[in-house]
């Protein structure tokens, strides 16, 4: 029951006056809310705008893989492919570069300081040849020592002792070596290619480049070896048949010497492709 303000009388409902003074009555403030309405629960929020997902609440769950290169198999056609194309040229320069390693090695027994720069620059030229190879263009016995140049030694040098410090470095943790191996194998590659880059962030580089890729390469390795064993296994197996196994015999010594011409050539071209396989797709 409303209450009178001026005189405190109370008033019935619905009065606009005062029954005694005769002021009016103010009326009652109506409610918002309609009583009969019924719950139709939270209201909808309003769609939330585009930089929202940028929060630092927001993790939105993405999955990347590496672009694949080619198969095992394809690489290992491709290294043969540049092999067949010239066998003579570049076995005659996989020789000379064996000799001129081994001499200078003897020569410097007791100097490994200076000794190991040399050989690990004259590998890297030989990578260059390699690398022209692989590509059809010609190689040349000067090829050899591209790594000498007057404004790239000191950094050639540098980039592939820092290489071989880090392989000895992780030669001593077991499986480490291995993973660590690949991570490093393209540092020759990449100083050929980019004359800007550093000795140390050429090792970084491969790093990134071998990143998803150092398992297949080590696949093709093992495959190499594996299947070379398995055949002189055989073969040697085969020797024991009478009569024929003379035959055999020559078999095993001529697949042995080919083996000792070609399968490190054949390796580097494994190598060689592997790079040029991942390079594309790293600068792509």
């Amino acid at each position: 029951m409303p209450i009178c303000s001026n005189c405190g009388n109370n008033v019935p409902d619905g009065s606009r006056f005062c029954t005694v003074c005769g002021a009016p009555i103010a009326a009652a403030p109506r409610s918002s809310v309609d009583p009969n309405a019924q719950d139709m629960g939270p209201a909808p929020q309003a769609p939330q705008p585009e930089y929202w997902q940028s929060a630092p609440n927001y993790a939105p769950s993405y999955s990347y893989s590496r672009p694949a290169v080619g198969s095992v198999f394809d690489i290992y056609g491709k290294a043969f492919g540049c092999l067949a194309k010239k066998p003579i040229r570049l076995w005659g320069l996989s020789l000379l570069y064996m000799v001129i390693v081994s001499m200078v090695s003897s020569l410097g027994a007791f100097v490994p300081i200076i000794t190991l720069p040399i050989t690990l620059i004259l590998s890297l030229g030989f990578t260059g040849v390699l690398q022209d190879g692989y590509h059809g263009l010609d190689v040349r016995s000067e090829q050899l020592f591209q790594g000498f140049k007057k404004d790239e030694v000191v950094r050639n040098g540098a980039g592939m002792c820092w290489q071989s410090l880090w392989n000895m470095i992780w030669s001593l943790v077991p499986i480490m070596n291995i993973i660590k191996y690949y991570s490093y194998c393209f540092v020759p590659y990449i100083l050929l290619t980019d004359k800007e880059i550093t000795a140390t962030e050429a090792l970084r580089k491969s790093m990134r480049m071998t990143k998803g890729y150092k398992g297949k390469m080590f696949l093709a390795d093992f495959l190499i070896i594996i299947g070379f064993f398995l055949v002189l296994l055989v073969l040697g197996l085969l020797t024991r048949i009478p009569y024929l196994g003379i035959l055999f015999g020559i078999i095993l010594v001529l697949l042995y010497i080919a083996a000792i011409l070609f399968l490190p050539i054949f390796c580097g071209l494994v190598r060689t492709a592997f790079f040029n396989e991942v390079n594309a797709i790293y600068t792509e």
